[in-house]
C-alpha cells in the first residue's frame, strides 16, 4: 500500500494554522488538540519526504514553525515559573502586611497598678505628712 502524500499548500497551511492552535489550547489550557495536529503534521511531513513530495519550501517553512514553537513555550514556561514567583512573593508581602495591621489596630493594654498597690493602705508616714 502506497502513502499519499500530502498537497504542499496544504501541509503548509496547517503548519502556519498551528500556531493559532498553539494559541488557543493555551488560552482554553487544552493542548490536546494542538498535540494531536502536530502529530499528524509530523506523519504527513515523514511522508512526504518518504515519497519524496515534500518541497524544499515546505520542509524550511516547518522548521520554522517547529523554531517559533519551541520558542513560544520556553516563554510562556519562563513567564508562569516568574508569574508564579511573583505570586509567592504577593502572598508573603500580604500576610506580612495582614499581620501588621492586626498588630497596629488590636488594643494596646495599658499599664495599669498591680492589684496590691490598689488596694494597700496608704502608709502612715504619707498620712503624717498631710
Amino acid at each position: 500500500m502506497a502513502a499519499i502524500a500530502v498537497r504542499p499548500d496544504e501541509l503548509n497551511d496547517r503548519l502556519v494554522s498551528s500556531l493559532d492552535g498553539l494559541f488557543d489550547g493555551l488560552h482554553k489550557a487544552d493542548l490536546d488538540g494542538i498535540i494531536s495536529e502536530w502529530q499528524s503534521i509530523d506523519h504527513d511531513l515523514i511522508t512526504s519526504q518518504n515519497t519524496g513530495a515534500l518541497h524544499r519550501e515546505t520542509s524550511s517553512l516547518a522548521i520554522s514553525v517547529t523554531h517559533w514553537m519551541e520558542t513560544l513555550c520556553d516563554t510562556f514556561t519562563s513567564l508562569k515559573i516568574e508569574a508564579d514567583g511573583r505570586a509567592a512573593r504577593l502572598r508573603e508581602d500580604l500576610a506580612t502586611l495582614t499581620l501588621e495591621e492586626n498588630q497596629k489596630t488590636s488594643p494596646t493594654p495599658s499599664r495599669s497598678p498591680s492589684p496590691s498597690r490598689a488596694t494597700r493602705s496608704p502608709s502612715p508616714s504619707s498620712s503624717s505628712q498631710l
